[in-house]
């Protein structure tokens, strides 16, 4: 076998893994017991090595989920029995395969994600440990969604394990018709997989398609049980409405601002799909929440005929509303980036100057960019560069470097030094 073709395994190998990682450890938890969690975990893992180094002279085969979820299982078998536990569970397994039920595999994630929800530990820490043992997620993409260092992730990972663990025993299944308290938890959930997609924290990630519609389809799978939600009928929508810009958000491996993409290339029929679903909620029966905002920002982006032509005062009302549910630098940067389309700029660069004594370690890179951002609107090109500069220091992103590297050139090429 080639390189070209080792590369095609590796490639698709990648894909299944984000496909396929949280199925596999859901229904191997619902069938092995979640106390087995970190042991499945393993397993899952070692499945996948084993297939990297057999399918690159084997082939792939033709049902990968279920040669991998076999792998899995005998490997899990071998760890339960060198632990010398699960003696009852293994003569279960020797007896039967495992049966590979697509609907009990769907059905288990969200089980899985129902069972993290209700042990006893901070919301952050649960979506700590599903990002992790459900999204497949590293350190590295759970310190970036949560804004804490590796090290923290890391300790509240291994404090946890002992938790999951023990609650096993005494967790009784849930109805997954009654899943109203636990939505905020899931979608939340979703919502940092989306991200992590939607524009990858890995050193040479960008958008990484298959976190992507995979928050889709999860989002689509717990409306089987929640059909009414507002929220969750608004982050599906905000999800579509973002999906459908992806063919048009990079040109030659450079990032492509709003402004300069080609609108042409934005997928009509999936914002038609994230318009279908954000026209079935009545805000009379719900109150406003950030999912909804969001996705009516995204949605009067999706609805200029061009750059010039969006409504940007409606866009600036849409987030005052949503500072007020989720007041962060982040969400008052966007902000401001919208209001430099009509408002003066030099007030907005005061402004933002305001949050730079707040700044964390993670919100540096876009501060950085969008004040240098504020000084090329301004004509400021030296002050912009200064502090695209400076925003260079703050990114380990591969894909980032070589757009803010393409605004310093261009901005070199206007003042002729280049």
């Amino acid at each position: 076998m080639n390189n070209s073709d080792h590369k095609t395994i590796y490639k698709f190998a990648d894909h299944l893994f984000r496909e396929s990682h949280g199925k596999m450890i859901a229904l191997l938890s619902v069938k092995f017991g979640y106390q087995q969690i970190d042991n499945i975990v393993d397993a899952v893992q070692e499945a996948f090595e084993v297939a990297l180094n057999e399918w690159k002279y084997k082939g792939i085969p033709n049902n990968s989920f279920a040669w991998l979820i076999q792998v899995s299982k005998n490997k899990l078998i071998n760890k339960i029995k060198r632990d010398a536990v699960g003696n009852q569970i293994i003569l279960q397994f020797h007896t039967e395969d495992l049966q590979l039920d697509p609907d009990e595999a769907e059905d288990s994630l969200i089980r899985l994600l129902v069972y993290f929800s209700k042990i006893n530990l901070s919301d952050r820490n649960k979506l700590i440990i599903a990002l992790f043992y459900l999204c497949g997620f590293g350190y590295v993409e759970i310190s970036h969604a949560l804004m804490l260092s590796i090290e923290a992730i890391k300790k509240i990972i291994d404090r946890s394990k002992s938790l999951i663990k023990d609650f096993a025993v005494q967790y009784e299944d849930y109805d997954l018709k009654v899943l109203q308290n636990e939505m905020p938890y899931l979608l939340h959930v979703l919502y940092l997989m989306f991200n992590e997609g939607f524009k990858s924290s890995r050193k040479n990630g960008s958008i990484h398609h298959d976190l992507c519609f995979e928050s889709i389809r999860l989002a689509i799978l717990l409306k089987n049980y929640q059909q009414e939600s507002c929220e969750l009928n608004a982050i599906i929508a905000l999800f579509f409405f973002h999906v459908a810009r992806f063919p048009a958000r990079m040109h030659n491996d450079i990032w492509i601002s709003m402004e300069h993409q080609d609108r042409t290339l934005w997928d009509k029929n999936l914002i038609a799909e994230g318009f279908a679903y954000l026209n079935r909620i009545d805000l009379k029966k719900n109150k406003l929440n950030k999912y909804y905002l969001e996705a009516l920002i995204a949605s009067v982006h999706l609805s200029a005929v061009n750059y010039k032509k969006t409504n940007w005062q409606l866009l600036s009302k849409l987030y005052t509303q949503l500072t007020l549910l989720e007041p962060t630098i982040a969400v008052q940067i966007n902000k401001i980036i919208v209001e430099s389309n009509y408002l003066p700029i030099a007030g907005l660069i005061e402004k933002i100057n305001n949050f730079e004594p707040d700044l964390n370690e993670f919100l540096k890179f876009p501060f950085y960019t969008t004040l240098a951002h504020l000084y090329e609107k301004n004509k400021m090109n030296q002050l912009a560069s200064t502090y695209y500069l400076r925003a260079l220091l703050h990114t380990k992103n591969h894909f980032d470097r070589d757009y803010i590297q393409q605004k310093i050139a261009q901005i070199g090429q206007s003042q002729g030094i280049i």
